[in-house]
């Protein structure tokens, strides 16, 4: 299995960049939220 790490501090600030939580909350087409919270996440969140 390979995994791909940003090793220069260029590429460490483009990827936190593009995939910080905030900007990934909402579809950019329509403007819905992306994931809705089900019961298995609000039991995640309780515990």
């Amino acid at each position: 299995m390979a995994v791909h790490v940003p090793l220069s501090l260029e590429a460490q600030t483009e990827a936190h960049l593009l995939m910080f939580s905030h900007t990934n909350l909402f579809s950019p087409a329509i403007g819905d939220p992306i994931s809705v919270v089900t019961q298995d996440m609000l039991m995640v969140f309780y515990a």
